[in-house]
């Protein structure tokens, strides 16, 4: 069996976890990473029993795919250090001394594998929320030192901002959520008004997981948000992106994606006049009833009388539909009025009035006299 060589700085002949490991590092990891860490501590005490990927696989009823997702994760974090040939091929792993990760820890004597075990190029994506995966150009979590957030934690805008969020969280803070907050302001520069502002944003959602508010602000500084205000303007693209596509919907249109005009006019219907969309949903509706075509113009022209009556609810619009019939209604009943003689040829003639009562009575008094 190919194997490799297994070397940490903590004594052998027990298995020791180190409390750095569990405060520090196991919160923020996949499940099966961590038992594949400890089956790999487990192995250091007993270093003339050589290890590979397929012992391993084996004994945690795994792959050895998953073996090598979990080996690069820990490695990505500085946990572990991974000796490799020149084709990826491993060779060697040491674990890190926490506290200083600069020692270098000698390997254990041991004889050379005959083959080292052939790895794959580790291209294998973890998921987005872990530290792993930050991009290249932000600083890995890891390298906020516990003196760095000694000195932080000092400072009144922070420890504002750890109080305001053990509110928000409706928690104590532990160490991985203080330690991931000043992250976000050492790390990735976010203001304290930022991040609290972050959080809030995140609560207010049903939030409270500190992973998914880190995957939050990573999405956040990826998109180059740097202000509270600029954080406002890119949750309300966010919000308002999918009421375009749901508009468009209710109105036929499927052809493209909206233009820089069109937007303007359904921001004008969404954040101006602020519909719901169930109001603007039968604006729609009424217009493809109507004129037999979709046309934000002629959704606006109703949505913008609509507002002019003070329809703020999708009752009021029945209210304004019965307005309307009963306005035509007594239109119709409402007696006409003269008209004046058109200008022409026939006009300049004096309008003869007729009593038609009296030419009745007249006529029937000039038969009597007959008789």
């Amino acid at each position: 069996m190919n194997t490799f060589a297994v070397n940490t700085c903590f004594p052998q002949g027990v298995t020791l976890l180190s409390n750095e490991f569990l405060d520090r590092y196991m919160p923020a990891a996949n499940g099966e990473f961590v038992k594949i860490y400890l089956h790999l501590l487990r192995a250091v005490s007993v270093p003339a029993q050589g290890v590979s990927l397929s012992t391993i696989a084996d004994a945690l009823s795994c792959t050895e795919k998953d073996v090598l997702r979990a080996l690069k994760y820990w490695e990505k974090v500085g946990v572990l250090r991974i000796a490799r040939t020149e084709n990826e091929t491993i060779t060697g792993i040491t674990f890190i001394n926490f506290c200083n990760p600069d020692v270098i820890v000698p390997e254990t004597a041991q004889e050379e594998p005959a083959a080292p075990v052939e790895t794959a190029a580790m291209d294998v994506a973890a998921e987005p929320a872990k530290p792993a995966d930050q991009p290249a150009e932000v600083p890995a979590k890891e390298s906020l030192t516990a003196a760095r957030m000694d000195e932080l934690s000092q400072r009144e805008d922070i420890v504002e901002l750890l109080f305001i969020a053990s509110q928000y969280l409706g928690r104590t803070l532990t160490y991985t959520d203080t330690r991931t907050l000043l992250y976000f302001y050492d790390g990735l520069h976010f203001s304290a008004d930022l991040i609290e502002y972050l959080i809030e944003y995140c609560v207010t959602r049903g939030h409270k997981s500190i992973r998914y508010i880190e995957g939050t602000a990573r999405g956040w500084h990826n998109d180059n948000v740097t202000t509270v205000e600029a954080a406002k303007a890119h949750v309300t693209a966010g919000k308002y992106r999918k009421e375009y596509y749901d508009i468009f919907k209710a109105l036929g249109i499927r052809s493209h994606d909206p233009i820089k005009k069109e937007m303007a006019i359904m921001d004008k219907w969404l954040k101006d006049l602020a519909f719901p969309m169930e109001i603007i949903e039968e604006a729609c509706t009424r217009t493809v009833m109507t004129i037999a075509k979709p046309s934000l113009e002629y959704a606006d022209s109703i949505l913008s009388s609509w507002a002019a009556a003070g329809v703020r609810a999708y009752e009021d619009i029945a209210k304004v539909d019965e307005a309307r019939e009963k306005n035509r209604t007594e239109a119709k009943r409402a007696p006409t009025r003269p008209q004046k003689n058109p200008a022409g040829n026939f006009a300049n003639f004096t309008q003869r009035e007729y009593d038609y009562q009296d030419l009745e009575a007249r006529l029937l008094m000039s038969q009597e006299d007959k008789n």
